[in-house]
């Protein structure tokens, strides 16, 4: 049996899961940063597993929690969102967001927080998904608690179930992966940067843990490209796994310097592809 080494994302916040029911934020706020084993065995199938992915927030927590500083110019221009006028694009920026919605929030960075929600409301309403926003006050909510980092991560939790639940009752199940891919890479390229400026032993570990990750993600999106819509998204994390896929096979092993520097470079040319549409 394999052996799939993932930090306690699981249970913590949403997951991007089919038909996953969720239940108040506030049981998804995680209690504690270990790592966590989830054995593939009779009643954990290949397909369940491949849909084990974390929110944003979880990534940018452990992040966070391993050194990743907060540099304001690093996030992607919010300028940029009048650009993406195909779904393809409004998705994997809608992911893109988010994740620079949750970096914010985890360093206190409200009022870009509250620019980067307003950002994605303009996205969800060229991906007419406006009601995830319509529903909840998150603005209000963002302003109330402007020094309550607690209920901050409560909203950003809230805003990942709204969406995991909108996107099950309509029938967009298979929009979360693509979101999540945007948002996997953006929180690789935050991290990825950080270190190349405040290189520690901690956040290399993240970023080396997130090769399990990436192994899910591209068997969620495997999954659902029938219409071999996102070849070219899965070719190009691909290569990205590829160069980590021997991490898998010793759970102790993390990369070096010039790993690092490779899977750097192949996250910030993949973010930049994104970004520029």
């Amino acid at each position: 049996m394999k052996k799939l080494v993932l930090a306690s994302f699981i249970g913590a916040f949403a997951l991007y899961s089919c038909g996953s029911d969720s239940n108040n934020a506030q049981d998804n706020i995680p209690q504690n940063i270990d790592s966590t084993s989830v054995e593939n065995d009779e009643t954990t199938t290949e397909e369940s597993m491949s849909y084990l992915l974390p929110s944003p927030l979880q990534i940018a927590e452990l992040f966070k929690n391993s050194g990743l500083t907060y540099i304001g110019d690093l996030t992607s221009s919010t300028k940029n969102v009048e650009n993406y006028n195909t779904k393809y694009a409004q998705k994997l920026n809608f992911g893109v967001y988010s994740a620079d919605m949750a970096y914010c929030i985890i360093n206190n960075q409200t009022q870009s927080a509250i620019d980067y929600l307003s950002t994605l409301r303009r996205l969800s309403e060229k991906m007419w998904m406006t009601d995830v926003f319509n529903t909840m006050g998150l603005s209000k909510r963002l302003e109330s608690n402007v020094n309550n980092h607690d209920s901050l991560v409560t909203i950003m939790a809230d805003l990942q179930i709204q969406l995991d639940n909108y996107l099950d009752e309509n029938g967009m199940g298979y929009t979360g992966p693509i979101i999540f891919a945007g948002a996997w890479v953006e929180t690789m390229y935050l991290g990825a940067q950080v270190n190349q400026t405040n290189s520690n032993e901690k956040l290399v570990y993240r970023l080396t843990e997130q090769a399990v990750v990436l192994e899910n993600l591209l068997k969620a999106l495997e999954q659902i490209n029938e219409d071999q819509e996102f070849d070219e998204l899965i070719a190009d994390l691909t290569v990205i796994n590829k160069n980590v896929d021997f991490l898998k096979e010793d759970e102790d092993a993390v990369l070096n310097k010039e790993q690092i520097d490779n899977l750097s470079q192949q996250i910030i040319d993949l973010r930049t592809k994104i970004i520029k549409n």
